[in-house]
């Protein structure tokens, strides 16, 4: 019989111990198996060891591991440079490496490179074919803006690739030519991949050796280790593992199967009938019944479809069980784990991860490649459409599914997504215009963690159209504090940007750049409503898609129907038509502005207060090459028309407006270009704006262009005199490229014509652009004009990935914060860095100056890490803000963090971080004074093999006038303690401590005698002891000590309890267990004691069940939270568990 601890022992593991699992060549999923320990058979069939026997020893010697790793491996998919990380440019040979660890699904592989600087858009300029796993050498094209993917193909034509990594920026990631890195980069997954996945590895490989393995030849890293993994489908597979040395060749031979479906579960049902004698009895008959349900499963089915499934209905009586079952409790997960329920440490070293999330009672989840359908907490993407997006984390219930057919685009022919939820969080969504910086602080502190969707928009300044998207990856793009709301972006963000145009109206640029956060926060009132839509779409054709989109929210706050039709006509990567119709009906969410980095926000209310409103959108281009080939260029337009009262996540229409435009990029011929553009823009307030232009570019030669532009504005505000008018400008601009690294530029443009209140446009500048060297990039422009000054400067040094520097300027006389300028606009300076100091610390830094005239600001923004040691790590974090503004008020914020991780190998963890937030003064009318500490700590500590320790603590404090939290007290720690021998299991101990200091409910949103209060210490010790293996003694001794008032109002009240109970249970036969116990309960306050006696008879039916009979003699249970003495009496109680 193999015991417990053999069973932990026995595993898939085939490595150089002497445990080995065997399964002969050939044998199929049904198949025996034999466990085997130095070649002895201890289990299953009996065969023939020599040649298991062998090929151990000859793995011990070679330290080699062959692993199968079940289901849970994920699939990888990888691309990198070798031999450098660029900048490249056109003409320079680059080396590309596939990674990847389910080649078994693939056909065939693809590094795509593609240029995002032509006219019409991100075009592919090469395809070179690569194998998986393979290498790939080419020459660069010529491109401005050069990056590159990693595409693979299924028999079916689906494909999976990865995110763009830059070639011309110094962006791609060299990786070393032998090591299997493990990264993943995919970025679009439709290849479904249903299989096992095998892991060899070795270490202490001779020096110079080469290992093949899985049909794939390794070379060892430096150290002399290897490792390869690889996702296999279901079947049996002869492993082989060949190494090869100067002196000898050793070939390593096993036997693997891969099921075709593998499942996990666990669960309970529990179920007490009784009739009860109490004098507190709850029902007139004092009958009761009372169960429990609880499962979690896991498990693939043969045709790849995996289930994931839990449920939980806490103890309930029966006839509520099933009633109650989709009740929301959006504290659940956090009640299954709480103190008061359960040990915090059972000295197992068992871990929890949370493969169910949900809000609820219930969560089940079933997918297949990309179909799902889940119930419970996720995370919903409705994209495809312009106008209605949704991008929210809910609760309830989600539903995706893709025809198994695909589209050469890659797409599925046909696709729906649907969702119907109940939302525990409200959406915040924020726009910070680019600062030239990188750290912008969220208005919320509340933050749910992965709630975010970061995104950098580029808008029209005057129409609010969006002209460009692009979606952050987290780890990628930006990093995130979740409790200071703090962003941290990879790289500093300019404010303006060009729109393409040679005459400029605003010297950093005509176009507004934004960072847009969307996320999800907890809200001081409690929520009542539901969510639902969805959206589906097809590709008709291969180059036609339709789509629909409808989303409901009834949430009280933001009652709101929208929805819409699109379609979109994909002629070519850069030919296309999209066509689109929106309509929404009620208030929706508004959003939050800053200028300034988050320093000071200013609120835009929603616009669907006005009722219902539509929209419509007509959006297209031609690229010329795919009309006339050979010919350069693209032609294109754009036509809008927005009601007021529509309202979404990127407009808010107060009035009636109606844009469109038209546009061209032609080459005339190899040195000459046009450029021509149109927009037109009315709105029902009277105000338009119609502007047109004509540059035209020729090359005199490879390094000089020159450029000559007309454009004729025409305006009319009915607000402001001064923006009424029309204005014809001329320019002319010369670009010189000295050299590879360096590129001048200037220009000069003015007004010919001016009417009405419009200014003149007059200016002239220089500027520079300069790669310094590998790692300093420098860009600089300095202009004067009639609308004053304008200056941009900035200065990058990425030294690495870890160390970078970056120092910007920018003066821009067309400035709007959103206040009046008074006095001079003297511009914003930002200076920021990242660097690792050393292996043991990082640190980054950021500071933005502000002073637009008599409005000055200052933020600062420190962080550090400093690990001096593989055990300890330190964190901590400084902000630092001030506005000084005689007109609209001062106002200060400071925040600091402090942090402390600590883990060794000797049984010892430890995690801290004490953050505090002070704010003081006013924006505008509002006073924004508020204290904000906050304290989270705990440990867990390995006493020895026999005992653990564990430790928590959450603490807060918040006062506010104005915040996103309410004004409260709260902590709450706890402390538990195992005893249970290894050696063997007759003692096991656990004790607890909790402490509960909750006044949160004396002011709730500044609302007084809204919520109980309760100041508590829980204390118990509960211990059982097997005298023999028929006998076992168990006590519990616990302790109340608590104060509890109904409201901010009412005066506390004692309410201290002891409890204490003794018992022996008696295992007669092999089917029968008898329970005696006795218990006390003392209640202080009052001066009585109760006493009770409980006696149980079980009987055992199988190994999965037990059901028992007893008689309570008291009146009261061994729980201490419960305060109804209703449980003297008999009760059936029956155990059901897998």
């Amino acid at each position: 019989m193999i015991d417990s601890k053999m069973k932990k022992a026995v595993s898939l593991l085939l490595t150089s111990s002497a445990l080995s699992l065997y399964a002969g060549a050939g044998l199929g999923q049904d198949a025996g198996f034999s466990i085997l320990v130095n070649g002895e058979t201890i289990a299953g069939d009996v065969v023939d060891v020599k040649q298991t026997r062998e090929a151990d020893i000859a793995l011990r010697d070679a330290d080699i591991q062959v692993r199968y790793d079940g289901f849970a491996a994920e699939p990888r998919l990888d691309v990198q440079t070798i031999g450098g990380s660029g900048p490249f440019v056109a003409g320079d040979t680059v080396t590309f490496q596939s990674r990847m660890n389910y080649p078994a699904y693939v056909t065939r592989g693809e590094v795509r490179i593609i240029d995002l600087g032509t006219p019409s858009g991100a075009k592919t300029v090469a395809v070179l074919p690569i194998l998986p796993n393979g290498r790939v050498q080419a020459a660069l094209p010529e491109g401005k803006q050069l990056v590159f993917t990693h595409r693979v193909y299924d028999e079916r034509g689906r494909f999976d690739e990865t995110k763009p990594l830059s070639l011309t920026e110094g962006a791609a990631r060299p990786i070393s030519e032998v090591a299997e890195e493990g990264t993943d980069r995919t970025a679009k997954r439709s290849i479904p991949v249903n299989g096992g996945a095998v892991t060899i590895s070795g270490s202490d490989v001779r020096p110079g050796a080469r290992v093949v393995a899985l049909g794939e030849t390794i070379t060892p890293a430096a150290d002399n280790s290897f490792v390869i993994q690889r996702i296999l489908p279901p079947g049996d597979y002869p492993v082989e593992v060949r190494v090869t040395d100067s002196q000898r060749q050793q070939v390593l031979e096993r036997d693997i199967n891969i099921p075709k479906s593998e499942w996990f579960g666990v669960g309970i049902v529990d179920l007490t009938f009784g009739k009860a004698f109490g004098d507190d009895v709850a029902v007139e008959t004092g009958s009761y019944s009372r169960g429990r349900l609880a499962f979690y499963t896991k498990g693939k089915l043969a045709n790849g479809i995996t289930v994931t499934a839990s449920a939980d209905t806490g103890e309930e009586d029966l006839e509520d069980i099933l009633s109650k079952f989709d009740e929301k409790k959006p504290r659940a997960l956090l009640g299954r784990l709480n103190d008061d329920l359960a040990y915090p440490v059972y000295g197992d070293d068992s871990t929890t991860v949370n493969d169910a999330p949900t809000s609820g009672k219930f969560y089940v989840r079933v997918e297949q490649g990309d179909n799902h359908a889940v119930w419970g907490d996720f995370k919903s993407s409705i994209n495809g459409s312009e106008f209605l997006r949704n991008e929210r984390t809910l609760y309830g219930l989600q539903a995706v599914y893709k025809t198994p057919d695909y589209r050469p685009n890659g797409a599925p022919v046909a696709e729906i997504e649907v969702y119907a939820a109940q939302p525990d969080n409200l959406p915040q969504r924020e726009i910070f215009r680019g600062t030239g910086g990188s750290s912008y602080v969220l208005r919320r502190q509340d933050i749910s963690v992965g709630s975010e969707t970061l995104s950098v928009e580029v808008r029209d300044a005057t129409t609010g159209r969006v002209v460009d998207r692009k979606l952050l990856t987290y780890g990628v793009d930006y990093d995130i504090n979740y409790v200071q709301g703090i962003v941290l972006l990879r790289k500093p963000l300019s404010g303006s940007t060009s729109d393409g145009s040679l005459i400029v109206n605003n010297p950093g640029g005509d176009n507004t750049v934004n960072l847009v956060a969307q996320y999800e926060y907890t809200p001081t009132l409690e929520l009542d409503g539901f969510s639902y839509g969805g959206r589906a779409q097809s590709w008709v054709t291969d180059n036609l898609r339709i789509g629909a989109t409808a989303m409901v929210e009834n949430t009280g706050l933001a009652e709101q129907n929208a929805y819409g039709i699109d379609l979109r006509y994909q002629h070519s990567e850069t030919t296309y038509l999209e066509m689109e119709y929106a309509q929404t009906d009620g208030p929706g969410f508004g959003f939050a502005s800053s200028t300034d980095g988050g320093l000071t926000t200013d609120d835009t209310a929603t616009a669907g207060g006005a009722g219902d409103g539509r929209a419509i959108r007509v959006e297209g281009q031609v690229d010329l090459a795919d009309v006339a080939p050979g010919r350069s260029g693209v032609v294109g337009g754009y036509f809008e028309d927005r009601e007021v009262g529509f309202s979404t996540l990127d407009y808010q229409v107060t009035d009636d407006q109606t844009l469109w435009g038209v546009f061209a990029q032609v080459d005339l011929s190899p040195s000459t270009s046009l450029n021509f553009f149109y927009d037109d823009f009315d709105e029902a307030t009277g105000k338009t704006l119609r502007e047109g232009g004509l540059d035209i570019t020729h090359a005199v030669n490879d390094r000089t262009t020159l450029s000559f532009g007309l454009e004729h504005l025409d305006r009319n505000t009915p607000t402001s005199a001064a923006l009424t008018g029309s204005r014809t400008d001329v320019a002319v601009r010369v670009d010189h490229q000295r050299n590879d690294d360096l590129t001048l530029y200037g220009y000069a443009q003015g007004s010919v014509e001016v009417s009405g209140g419009l200014e003149r446009n007059d200016r002239v500048g220089i500027g520079a652009e300069m790669q310094v060297s590998d790692q300093l990039r420098v860009t600089g422009e300095v202009s004067g004009g009639t609308t004053g000054a304008g200056a941009r400067l900035l200065a990058e040094f990425d030294q690495d990935e870890n160390n970078s520097v970056y120092f910007g300027y920018t003066l821009d006389p067309e400035r709007d914060l959103g206040s009046s300028l008074s006095g001079n606009d003297a511009g914003t300076y930002v200076v920021g860095a990242r660097r690792r100091l050393n292996e043991q610390t990082r640190v980054f830094g950021e500071n933005t100056y502000d002073m637009f005239g008599e409005r000055t600001s200052l933020t600062s923004l420190y962080g550090v890490e400093y690990q001096p040691n593989k055990f300890l790590t330190y964190t901590g974090g400084l902000e630092v803000g001030r506005v000084a503004d005689d007109a609209n008020g001062d106002f200060d914020r400071n925040a600091l963090s402090f942090g402390v991780v600590y883990q060794d190998e000797a049984g010892l963890s430890a995690r801290g971080r004490l953050e505090y937030r002070n704010e003081r003064g006013v924006d505008g009318a509002s006073n924004r004074d508020s204290d904000t500490w906050l304290l989270s700590a705990g440990a867990r500590y390995k006493i020895d093999e026999n005992q653990r320790l564990l430790f928590n603590l959450d603490a807060l404090r918040t006062d506010s006038s104005l915040t996103g939290l309410p004004d409260s007290e709260y902590a709450e720690a706890s402390l538990g303690y195992a005893y249970r021998p290894v050696d063997n299991d007759r003692l096991n101990i656990l004790a607890k401590y909790t402490f509960l200091y909750d006044m949160a409910g004396q002011t709730v949103n500044g609302v007084a005698n809204s919520g109980p209060l309760q100041r508590s210490h829980v204390f118990s010790l509960d211990g059982s002891y097997d005298l023999s293996p028929k006998w076992t003694l168990g006590g519990k001794i616990g302790g109340r000590f608590s104060e509890q008032a109904a409201s901010g109002t009412n005066s506390f009240q004692s309410n201290d309890a002891w409890l204490a109970t003794a018992n022996v249970r008696y295992h007669a036969v092999h089917n029968w267990d008898v329970l005696v116990e006795g218990r006390a309960l003392r209640a202080q306050d009052i001066g009585t004691t109760e006493y009770g006696l409980v006696a149980a008879v079980y009987r055992h039916v199988g190994d999965n069940a037990k059901i028992g009979v007893g008689y309570n003699a008291g009146s009261f249970s061994d729980d201490l939270r419960d305060v109804v003495y209703d449980d003297k009496g008999f009760f059936i109680n029956a155990v059901l568990k897998f």
